[in-house]
């Protein structure tokens, strides 16, 4: 609901962030023709914070007058000035178009990571098994055993 993005995103504790780009028209309210929405992972493996873009979307009317561009570098000076060395998201891959555009900006695709998915069916699965006291403890940040 349009109250639950309020209070999420621009609530006391916001989730996420955003940039939006807007085209004012003579005598009416301006036209949102693009938004960059980002959040922020505390720390990765670096133990630094870690920008992700979760969405970038450019109206297609308003497409080639480098809104796209604008709203990735109104990103890239808020991770900079947050002090971010980087900024990470996922692109589809058959969207060209997309990944040609990024190449452009300078990002390069991550060879080293690979998105895994955990889906409903199999996140049911795995949490109906019982654990095991002797191996689990809730509290402790101390257990990284990986089977």
């Amino acid at each position: 609901t349009e109250a639950e993005l309020l209070s999420r995103g621009f609530g006391p504790s916001p989730e996420f962030g955003a940039f939006v780009a807007d085209r004012a028209q003579s005598n009416a309210p301006a036209d949102l023709v693009g938004m960059a929405v980002y959040y922020e992972i505390p720390f990765m493996h670096t133990l630094r914070p870690y920008l992700m873009l979760k969405w970038l979307h450019v109206d297609p009317k308003a497409r080639g007058i480098r809104i796209g561009e604008q709203l990735m570098r109104a990103l890239a000076s808020h991770a900079v000035e947050t002090g971010h060395d980087q900024i990470s998201w996922f692109v589809l891959p058959d969207n060209v178009r997309a990944q040609s555009f990024y190449q452009r900006l300078g990002a390069s695709e991550d060879p080293k990571w690979k998105r895994w998915t955990l889906p409903p069916s199999s996140l049911r699965k795995l949490s109906s098994v019982q654990l095991s006291s002797s191996v689990f403890h809730e509290d402790s940040a101390s257990d990284t055993d990986l089977d």
